[in-house]
């Protein structure tokens, strides 16, 4: 229900634990911590994007980046 309330790179970071890291996100689940991390997460990387394009980068260049923070950082 508060997917909806995500940023877009907010709702691509959970679909992507959702379908490529499930035992990570039933496991969050479970513990009830997936939301709060979603959150905290979700306003990182649009922090991030937003800062990245203060300092002069294009908005498809910042998404890239934080596209590039969910898959590598996850990904470890």
């Amino acid at each position: 229900e508060q997917y909806y309330s995500l940023t877009p790179i907010g709702k691509e970071l959970h679909d992507y634990w959702m379908k490529f890291k499930p035992e990570m996100y039933e496991e969050m689940y479970q513990k009830k911590t997936l939301l709060p991390t979603l959150i905290s997460e979700n306003a990182r990387l649009h922090e991030m994007i937003c800062e990245l394009i203060q300092n002069g980068m294009s908005v498809p260049q910042a998404m890239e980046v934080a596209r590039a923070q969910i898959y590598e950082e996850i990904a470890d």
